[in-house]
């Protein structure tokens, strides 16, 4: 793996901290709803709260981690590499919540659902219009043309404050997906015919949307690491870590939306 220069460890920094101020900005504050719940039917759902410790826990470290990095911005730098496995791990067991209230009778599939499955049935439903964000920007689906999406040279380093990064970030996301699944084929590149086929045959039905964005950094937080951190002064590093928190706890209470809608129609409420 070549070594990143601290200038290029810098504008990759610069790069992920646009994309994740301008996702904060879209998530804070909104909300996600089952456009179906009116078709929802009373059902018991007696392990509804199977997760709620894990979630409990992790909401309060990630609390806990923030708190820390208010008094010491130097604590950022640790935290911030770890702050995506956290956020995910958090977002899955809402996620695995509310698979659950959709299908309660099918309690034990919906409880050991793989972490891509997951993130993949949220973007169907997404897709279909079954749930939908308040925030209509959160609510789009990108194809197989976001691998061809281009914006002016060095738009990824402007100010998120006045620019919207959130189809370059999902441009990235949709790479880093393409990517793990080269990793587990094991298709070493696209050199030959074979393989250039396989990647077409998975472009074909590609589909991606803002909930495969916390899984596959958490993927690059566990197996790339957060190289890009590198060089970057303490200040830098705190104020992502606060721009990431925010957004963790915004998606967060958007999944809590739809947790707490659901839950009341399978009360009968």
């Amino acid at each position: 793996m070549p070594l990143t220069t601290i200038s290029e460890g810098q504008e990759a920094f610069r790069t992920h901290h646009n994309y994740i101020r301008s996702l904060k900005r879209h998530i804070e504050g909104s909300t996600l709803s089952y456009t179906g719940v009116s078709a929802i039917v009373r059902a018991p759902v007696p392990f509804l709260n199977s997760k709620t410790n894990l979630i409990d826990l992790t909401i309060l470290s990630l609390k806990d981690e923030a708190e820390i990095v208010s008094k010491d911005k130097d604590y950022s730098y640790a935290s911030t590499s770890w702050l995506p496995i956290k956020t995910y791990y958090l977002l899955f067991n809402m996620m695995l919540t509310i698979e659950y209230l959709f299908a309660p009778e099918r309690e034990r599939e919906s409880f050991k659902i793989t972490h891509n499955k997951c993130a993949q049935n949220f973007t169907k439903r997404l897709a279909c219009g079954e749930i939908k964000f308040s925030n209509l920007k959160l609510n789009e689906i990108y194809n197989r043309d976001i691998f061809c999406y281009r914006e002016q040279s060095g738009a990824n380093l402007r100010s998120a404050s006045g620019f919207d990064h959130t189809r370059l970030a999902l441009k990235k996301i949709a790479q880093y997906k393409q990517e793990e699944w080269q990793r587990q084929k094991r298709i070493p590149d696209f050199i030959k015919p074979e393989h250039r086929r396989k990647k077409e045959e998975f472009r074909r039905g590609f589909q991606l949307s803002v909930f495969e964005f916390p899984y596959h950094m958490r993927l690059r937080a566990n197996y790339r690491d957060f190289a890009f951190i590198e060089g970057v002064s303490s200040a830098d590093t705190a104020r992502y870590f606060n721009d990431y928190f925010v957004f963790a706890i915004g998606f967060y209470k958007a999944l809590l939306s739809l947790k707490s809608q659901l839950e009341e129609a399978r009360a009968g409420h």
